[in-house]
């Protein structure tokens, strides 16, 4: 049995055939677990043909962009009722003892949702929203204090998996080798495994782990067009992208006009992207709050303090050479890139859990997507989330003395590597952890965080010094950590 086949027989309907959902350049503004949910459910991929062009019909009749809301909102009101594919959230006001669904396409932020969607879904509308099609009532004579609210969802049909079993999961992991399960996941984020190193996929592992480990803060810095966007744009539908501009501390933290928590606690993953673009509003007061954040995992707006789980990933470009595959020699230092407020702020740095050097990740060409069978995104996405919910430090405390070394870095790299076997090994417990797989994890970990320090070393020299994490660490065998693992290391 070969690998695609495989993945067929032991994962069934929780895999898609990856390219099937790229046949048509003009749904690239969908998210992807949209697509993959929709070809999942409608393409055979013997005779493709059909199925897509049942998809085609299906976009064309019942999606809409947010410049003809007006237009939907008319023939709602003509026909009575109508069926749209958008995405669909609910909040709750307490103010008024009602829920409202949030309806993007309608531009409305107070339409009725009927209780039958609520028990159904409100746990996923509630947690921040899901894609999928509603079927949107006119209700002229409906009347809450004196205003009327015409437009109500009666009913709702998610584009997304909604009920799945973690423990199935793990279970299902044993049937695969290491390296083709790093070859599934790659697979499944949309690349082709066999067009990268094997170091490079270790590196794209290393940018889910925001995904799977809460409050987790990364930096990846390096050239352009390496794939940092579509990862976390395309990966879950609970990670969030801001692209540059101004960003303010309603957005991130709290609104206190609407009285709603800001995107840090409703995504798993914040993705700061173009970074050095990005300014900050009240910047000494928003990065005081954030760094707060990035340590405690808890912020205060006012008399309120919030505690969330979402991770932090900081995302920008470097100048490289990409026949070295190393920065250019320009830079006195690799944070210079970053906005001044942080760049210059080393308390902020130094919370910072991993660089990833995006300098040795491949440019993203066709052929390097991916071409064979994944999981379908939404189901991983969901997987990701449980995961957060687990504790894999215990494996990484009970084989790992790290002698002097400091707690935070001590804490970066624990997260790294608990991050680590989550992905690669979510089947393994303290007891049966083999010493190589916890030695890769712990490798790029220590990596990761060793790159952070020297940079700070360079840039703070006065506040931090150079230190070799890797001498500070051994197994409790007393087998020191081999420096080999990963090939090349900067």
């Amino acid at each position: 049995m070969d690998f695609e086949e495989k993945i067929q027989n032991c994962l069934k309907d929780r895999v898609v055939l990856k390219p099937l959902t790229r046949w048509n350049e003009a749904y690239k503004e969908f998210p992807r677990y949209v697509m993959e949910y929709l070809v999942a459910r409608y393409v055979n991929p013997d005779y493709p043909v059909i199925g897509q062009q049942k998809i085609d019909r299906i976009l064309n009749e019942h999606y809409v962009e947010s410049g003809a809301k007006e237009l939907i909102k008319s023939k709602i009101k003509e026909k009575g009722e109508y069926t749209l594919l958008g995405q669909l959230q609910v909040r709750l006001d307490e103010s008024r003892d009602h829920y409202w669904a949030e309806v993007p396409v309608l531009g409305s932020n107070f339409v009725r949702i009927g209780k039958k969607v609520l028990n159904e879904y409100g746990e996923v509308l509630l947690a921040g929203g899901a894609w999928g099609t509603m079927v949107v009532e006119y209700d002229p004579q409906y009347e809450l204090k004196g205003r009327l609210y015409p437009f109500y969802v009666r009913e709702f049909t998610p584009f997304q998996i909604t009920r799945i079993a973690l423990d199935d999961y793990v279970e299902k992991r044993q049937n695969f080798t290491t390296e083709e399960w790093i070859d599934l996941l790659i697979q499944s984020i949309g690349f082709n495994p066999a067009k990268v190193t094997e170091r490079e996929k270790w590196l794209m592992l290393l940018r889910l782990v925001p995904f799977v480990e809460a409050n987790y803060n990364l930096i990846e810095l390096g050239p352009r067009e390496t794939g940092k966007t579509y990862t976390y744009r395309n990966t879950s539908n609970r990670s969030f992208v801001i692209s540059g501009g101004r960003t303010t501390p309603a957005v991130l933290f709290y609104h206190r006009g609407t009285r709603k928590i800001g995107i840090l606690g409703q995504r798993d993953v914040v993705f700061f992207d173009e970074i050095a673009n990005t300014s900050f509003t009240d910047p000494d007061a928003t990065i005081s709050v954030l760094k707060d954040y990035m340590q405690t995992g808890k912020f205060s707006r006012g008399d309120l303090e919030f505690s969330t789980q979402a991770s932090i990933v900081l995302a920008g470009n470097l100048d490289c050479d990409l026949e070295k595959k190393q920065p250019a020699d320009h830079y006195l230092h690799l944070f210079a890139v970053l906005p001044p407020e942080l760049g210059n702020d080393s308390a902020f740095l130094d919370r910072l859990h991993a660089f990833l050097p995006g300098w040795e990740m491949p440019k993203i060409r066709p052929e390097n997507y991916a071409q064979g069978y994944g999981f379908v995104t939404d189901y991983l996405a969901e997987i990701f989330t449980r995961l957060r919910r687990r504790n894999y430090q215990t494996i990484v405390n009970a084989h790992v003395e790290f002698g002097k070394m400091t707690g935070r870095n001590q804490d970066s790299i624990k997260k790294t590597t608990a991050g680590l076997l989550k992905l690669l090994f979510p089947h393994r417990t303290p007891q049966t952890i083999e010493k190589n797989e916890l030695w890769k994890c712990l490798q790029l970990a220590v990596e990761c965080r060793q790159r952070i320090i020297d940079q700070l070393a360079i840039s703070t020299p006065g506040e931090f010094k150079e230190v070799d994490l890797k001498g500070s660490i051994e197994l409790c065998e007393k087998s020191r950590i081999e420096s080999d693992f990963l090939g090349k290391q900067e």
